[in-house]
């Protein structure tokens, strides 16, 4: 699917100083707390009240339908009420109030509290540390889509780097989320 409201709304984005944007969103009979980075092009959503949420990373404008969270599919079924699954449905409603959401700059425990239910339940290595100078294996790679974003796996494939995840974040997890590149040339590398 594209997104064709995306660029309007970073722009909103940065005529407020906004680096990553906090907002709830209300699908149907839920409340979706989203973060979104527009230097990584990266959703972060978590469900009020349900320790469950999943991630969305754009490629340009566009976004797979593909959720590899199976309990936030589901979830997402019976917030509308809907014995399918149709993840469409849900990212054209999210790309329709783009133009209008209400959103702040997102703090810390916001970060930590989305971050921490959006991803998958592969690990809980799951918080940005540090970059190494390392070739990048496939499961490098879709891990670092889903926490960081294709955008980061780029830059990284670019450089010859991966991305080093924690089970708990530092004070660069959320700088790393507002603007990677200038975590790399702040901090550079591990070995």
């Amino acid at each position: 699917m594209i997104f064709t409201n995306i660029n309007q709304f970073e722009k909103r984005m940065e005529n407020y100083g906004v680096i990553v944007a906090f907002f709830t969103l209300r699908y149907h009979n839920c409340q979706i707390e989203t973060a979104y980075s527009s230097s990584q092009r990266k959703f972060l959503f978590a469900f009020v009240d349900h320790n469950i949420g999943f991630t969305c990373s754009l490629n340009g404008d566009y976004v797979s339908g593909y959720i590899n969270h199976p309990e936030a599919v589901k979830q997402l079924m019976l917030c509308r009420n809907h014995n399918r699954y149709d993840p469409v449905h849900f990212y054209e409603l999210l790309d329709s109030a783009l133009p209008t959401v209400n959103f702040t700059q997102i703090n810390n425990n916001q970060y930590q509290r989305v971050a921490s239910r959006a991803v998958s339940d592969f690990e809980d290595r799951i918080f940005f540390n540090h970059w190494r100078n390392s070739n990048m294996s496939d499961k490098q790679r879709n891990k670092t889509i889903e926490l960081m974003g294709y955008d980061v796996v780029k830059f990284c494939e670019k450089n010859h780097l991966i991305a080093v995840f924690y089970p708990y974040p530092t004070e660069r997890t959320l700088n790393a989320f507002e603007n990677f590149q200038a975590d790399y040339s702040y901090h550079g590398l591990r070995q």
